[in-house]
């Protein structure tokens, strides 16, 4: 038992000695040559294609009629005739409206006899004159009686002129604010006419676009509507450019009828394709 604890008395005191021998162990220096890492194979990207100079964006088109009127009433009264309705097609000089124009139409009649009583009382005076019995004053004033009466003919023939509304152009109805039979008062808006013959494309691109654009030079135009697209040329371009924007308005047409087309529609444009 003696001998066993010598020996455990003599580790104790020698452990120490042995635990500040292992710290203060040198250590190794590290190898400062950087180790070669593997290369990772980078896979092949397309090179970037560079932009081409020639090419023009694709700006929104909206299609246009080239005419577009407002019919107002062009007199006061009652509607007679008011034949047309929102979509109905019509042709130059078809009746658009008529008024109830009784009185106006009296007074025409009344108008056209006064002026050919004035108009035979002048020529009495030149007989008279012809054979050396005439007046002066008398000849005067039957000329001006005459200037009068014809003054008041074309007044009134105006006034039944005005009666009637005639189509200035072929065309379709677009809008109807009234119905026939109706009281109006002149200037009242009756109905909205357009051109729908020959629809005209306009769009807004870049300033910068214009090295590009010129009368005549074709594109492609894709209607959202009706989900087609459509051969077109560059027909007029706009006088002015917008200084803030840096756009300026161009206008197109169709180079093919396209009777599906309604002014209003939409969709984009495609150049250089």
């Amino acid at each position: 038992m003696r001998m066993y604890s010598f020996v455990s008395t003599l580790a104790l005191a020698l452990a120490p000695g042995m635990v500040l021998a292992q710290t203060a162990r040198p250590v190794a220096p590290a190898d400062m040559t950087p180790t070669a890492t593997a290369s990772v194979p980078q896979p092949d990207v397309p090179p970037t294609p560079e932009p081409d100079s020639t090419a023009v964006h694709a700006p929104s088109v909206q299609v246009t009629a080239p005419m577009s009127a407002q019919i107002s009433a062009s007199m006061s009264g009652q509607l007679e005739k008011f034949p047309l309705r929102d979509g109905d097609h019509f042709h130059k000089g078809d009746i658009l409206a008529a008024f109830r124009c009784g009185q106006q139409k009296a007074t025409l009649a009344h108008a056209h006899a006064e002026y050919i009583k004035r108009r035979g009382l002048l020529d009495v005076q030149n007989k008279m004159k012809a054979l050396g019995q005439w007046s002066v004053s008398d000849l005067r004033s039957a000329a001006a009686d005459e200037r009068a009466a014809n003054a008041d003919l074309e007044m009134a023939t105006a006034v039944v002129a005005q009666c009637e509304i005639e189509a200035p152009f072929d065309g379709r109805v677009s809008n109807t604010m009234v119905h026939n039979y109706q009281y109006l008062s002149a200037g009242t808006p009756m109905l909205e006419i357009l051109d729908d013959t020959s629809l005209e494309l306009s769009m807004i691109v870049s300033s910068m676009e214009l090295r590009h654009l010129q009368p005549g030079t074709p594109f492609k135009v894709h209607i959202l509507e009706t989900d087609a697209t459509y051969p077109a040329t560059v027909s007029r371009i706009s006088g002015k450019v917008d200084p803030v924007s840096k756009t300026i308005k161009v206008y197109g047409k169709l180079t093919q009828p396209a009777p599906d087309l309604l002014p209003g529609m939409t969709g984009e444009a495609q150049f250089g394709q």
